[in-house]
């Protein structure tokens, strides 16, 4: 299987006292969006750093499109595109000023430089202001540009380091857009994160990290599904008994039940979708008359609540 982003054992230590990274080994597949997630101080940026060769790791090795980046290896960041923390901008220049002079650090030749920039400033919705100062810049128009420098050399994988924040909801909207073209392109995107709900939108697949560990990785598929449903909503036809209530807790994988109304229960259960199919066969076998159900379903932030939970013992 091939990775466009691998660690191995990574370590990173700041003196005696503090441990950034805690023998981080993560594997990131060639065109998949991964999110990186964990609260403010977990190692995310760090994580970054080191990717981009920024910093320095302690021990351990980190691996773009398999070439060792803590070795000399000058060659590997021609293939990476990278946005980390709150970007600078050049104030005093236009995107194409800024543009051309960061095409010419990458060799890219006048007339596909030219070309590139009339594609990436369509891209990011910002023709209208290819020739304004960015000092006239809202911070979502910045947070676009720098995006449009990030992938400017059509980069393999591209770095983001909390791509959204600071943006308004249409903001976000427009990154997240950009992050699916650039996936659709087959562009590898590993992004770090506190905004959960965003990274449920565009991301394959999610590792949560905390105090410089990795905690758990999961397919945004397993969380969804495997994982997602917590309860079920069921209207019966005629109103449920005292009796049926107590039968319906007897059954298998049933760990609460809720009484709405007369007519409705909110069942509540351990597993995934599997077991709630059973529950509600379970029920037709009472002869209980099912009107309409619903699942009840975890997010990616429910799920992030209680993975913290368990790591802690409180929420973060």
């Amino acid at each position: 299987m091939e990775y466009a982003i691998q660690t191995k054992n990574l370590v990173k230590r700041y003196g005696r006292r503090f441990t950034a990274l805690d023998d981080i080994s993560l594997n990131v597949r060639k065109g998949n969006v991964v999110g990186y997630l964990g609260p403010n101080g977990a190692g995310k940026t760090t994580t970054i750093k080191i990717l981009t060769k920024l910093i320095k790791p302690t021990a351990g090795h980190a691996y773009i499109n398999g070439i060792d980046i803590t070795r000399p290896s000058p060659e590997v960041l021609g293939k990476v595109g990278s946005l980390i923390e709150i970007p600078g901008m050049y104030e005093f220049l236009t995107p194409v000023e800024m543009l051309t002079y960061f095409g010419r650090v990458y060799r890219i030749d006048k007339q596909s430089l030219d070309q590139r920039i009339k594609e990436i400033l369509s891209l990011v919705k910002l023709s209208d202001w290819a020739n304004k100062k960015t000092s006239k810049f809202s911070t979502g128009m910045q947070r676009r540009l720098a995006i449009a420098k990030a992938v400017l050399h059509k980069p393999d994988v591209l770095l983001l380091d909390e791509p959204v924040l600071g943006l308004d909801p249409s903001g976000i909207k427009d990154v997240r857009e950009l992050i699916r073209q650039f996936k659709n392109e087959g562009m590898t995107v590993f992004l770090s994160s506190h905004l959960l709900g965003e990274v449920a939108e565009v991301c394959d697949s999610v590792i949560f990290i905390d105090k410089g560990k990795i905690i758990d990785s999961k397919t945004m598929k397993d969380i969804t599904n495997r994982l997602a449903s917590k309860a079920i909503r069921v209207e019966f036809s005629s109103p449920v008994s005292d009796d049926d209530v107590a039968r319906i807790r007897s059954v298998k994988s049933v760990s609460n039940i809720d009484i709405l109304d007369n007519n409705t229960l909110l069942i509540h259960f351990e597993g995934g979708l599997p077991a709630s199919h059973q529950i509600l066969r379970d029920l037709a076998g009472m002869n209980l008359e099912i009107l309409s159900y619903d699942h009840d379903r975890m997010g990616v932030e429910d799920y992030y609540l209680s993975l913290f939970e368990n790591e802690s013992g409180a929420k973060q």
